[in-house]
């Protein structure tokens, strides 16, 4: 049995205040057709498509459950008993709005699946590892063996215990991948600490802060892992005896892996900027929280010194500081703290695309987002490969990442995680949370080859709507459409996900909103062919 080292306990809670009153969609045809699968979840986390030619997802309260992708059947393979939600007693002493962080995270299927001998299941759930009276919330990872011929699980052991938990930036992403014919399992843990900004006296003093251990190789915490596939600690890592395989991590939330080149990436979020895709190179550092993004001095003063003056690690062979392969929001952090207003996408998790089912994206990352703010929205992103691994150039006639999904943002939700079928047509996205009705569930874009993809991504032509007069007690018209008659429907969601139908036989260009309590409202509106989602107080 292999443990992580039990230091810091704290969690997450990452909430997007939404208020807005002018949207800005970008238009296009959609030629992939969307539907929903019928199954619901409870803050779904992982969706993963099997060899089996079926979806395995966790959800919360410890469960794994596997889905029929042409039904949507839903069935609970399997719920911890041993699942723990936190207790109060755990709650910061300085900042009681921060709870410990739990719930139900990765999940990964042995890169033998279909073998009956090796047909594994691994995921990560919270456990108490102390008392009732002394509670001390920590993470799992739990193998479970799964027999096809019954369709249960047969066996269930804790592989790797005592993994840290925080009060923020929690990681939590599980792999299992070959690499050189070894199986491997990767483990992404976040750097456990609150931005100081967000809450400076949570700590006590800025050096409190568990994100400066992030590049610390005696603390878990902002480090990649890697265990052999039995928990145990593989002999060549890094530094022998210690599990992390790379380091200097902010919160990463996503791993990818492309068996044709054996090359890992990570996706991780950023602090107000700088959100990163980064490839994993054994041993190295990622900077953080010395840099942010790329190195250089473009948004956080004296990341060029530090980088100048970095010295390496003696016992890390090779040990050197690494950018990004990829950078959202480069500019100057917002001074605002209404963070709809940052330039950061909250990228979630991704998937390498090493299909040909759709050609336009073989060789490529997808990777699907959280965060619906003033310049962001809920959509996925596909970066296009090159051979050995580095981003193809991106032009103006052919722009590299592209974007996807995105008119679609209010229905689909908060994006966690992406999954394709074995034929590469169809796209599973999930959800938890901010999805129009309030429901967690699987969203399926399939593509249609008669029609291609050249007009899928969300480069171009803009047209703004906005609403008037926002705030509003009384009306509120829609500016901007070029025909009323052309609605097909109208609806109003509140920010608790109660949703309004508006009826469309009263609608004359503006709406009485006057039966509304005081609050954040979304406003969806089909019309002339496209899906618009404004927000209005």
């Amino acid at each position: 049995m292999a443990s992580l080292y039990p230091r810091f306990l704290f969690s997450a809670a990452f909430f997007y205040l939404l208020i807005s009153s002018t949207i800005s969609f970008s238009l296009h045809a959609q030629n992939f057709s969307r539907s929903e699968l019928p199954a619901t979840f409870v803050k779904p986390w992982e969706i993963t498509y099997g060899p089996d030619d079926h979806l395995w997802l966790t959800e919360s309260e410890g469960i794994v459950a596997r889905v029929d992708p042409e039904s949507g059947e839903k069935t609970i393979v399997y719920q911890a008993d041993d699942y723990f939600d936190g207790s109060p007693l755990e709650d910061s002493p300085l900042c009681p709005h921060l709870s410990i962080g739990k719930g139900t995270l990765g999940l990964a299927l042995h890169p033998d699946f279909t073998n009956s001998a090796t047909a594994y299941i691994y995921y990560v759930y919270s456990y108490n590892s102390g008392t009732d009276a002394l509670p001390a919330t920590k993470f799992r990872i739990k193998r479970l063996l799964w027999d096809a011929t019954s369709e249960t699980v047969i066996a269930n052991t804790n592989l790797i215990n005592n993994i840290s938990t925080a009060y923020d930036h929690l990681g939590g992403r599980l792999i299992a991948v070959e690499q050189e014919g070894t199986p491997f399992l990767f483990l992404s843990i976040g750097d456990h600490g609150r931005s100081e900004m967000n809450d400076p006296g949570c700590y006590g003093s800025a050096s409190d802060n568990p994100n400066n251990f992030a590049q610390d190789v005696d603390t878990p915490n902002g480090k990649i892992h890697r265990f052999n596939i039995d928990g145990s600690i593989p002999d060549d890592n890094p530094i022998p005896g210690n599990s992390f395989y790379t380091r200097g991590h902010r919160n990463p939330q996503g791993l990818m892996y492309n068996p044709a080149t054996e090359t890992l990436y990570d996706v991780e979020h950023g602090d107000r900027t700088d959100d990163e895709i980064n490839v994993l190179y054994k041993g190295m550092n990622y900077g953080w929280k010395d840099i942010t993004g790329y190195h250089d001095d473009e948004n956080t003063a004296g990341e060029g010194d530090y980088y100048s003056s970095y010295l390496p690690q003696p016992d890390i062979e090779g040990d050197a500081l690494i950018d990004p392969l990829y950078s959202w929001c480069t500019e100057a952090p917002s001074s605002s703290e209404d963070n709809s207003n940052w330039c950061t996408v909250a990228p979630s998790d991704g998937i390498y695309y090493g299909s040909t089912g759709i050609p336009e994206w073989t060789n490529s990352l997808l990777v699907v987002t959280l965060k619906d703010g003033e310049g962001t929205k809920r959509e996925l992103y596909q970066f296009q490969l090159q051979e050995d691994g580095s981003l193809a150039p991106s032009t103006t006639e052919n722009p590299n990442p592209k974007r996807f999904f995105s008119a679609d943002q209010w229905p689909n939700g908060r994006l966690r995680d992406v999954a394709y079928s074995s034929d590469g047509l169809k796209i599973y996205l999930i959800n938890n949370g901010a999805a129009e009705g309030g429901t967690d569930k699987i969203t399926v874009y399939t593509y249609d080859p008669d029609t291609g993809i050249d007009n899928l991504n969300d480069n171009t032509t803009d047209q703004t709507l906005s609403l008037y007069p926002n705030p509003t007690t009384e009306e509120l018209s829609i500016l901007g459409l070029s025909d009323n008659s052309s609605v097909q429907s109208i609806s109003i969601s509140s920010l608790d996900g109660k949703h309004t139908p508006v009826r469309l036989s009263s609608y004359n260009g503006s709406i009485d909103v006057s039966s509304l309590r005081n609050g954040v409202y979304f406003i969806r509106i089909a019309a002339q062919g496209n899906v618009y989602v404004l927000k209005f107080v």
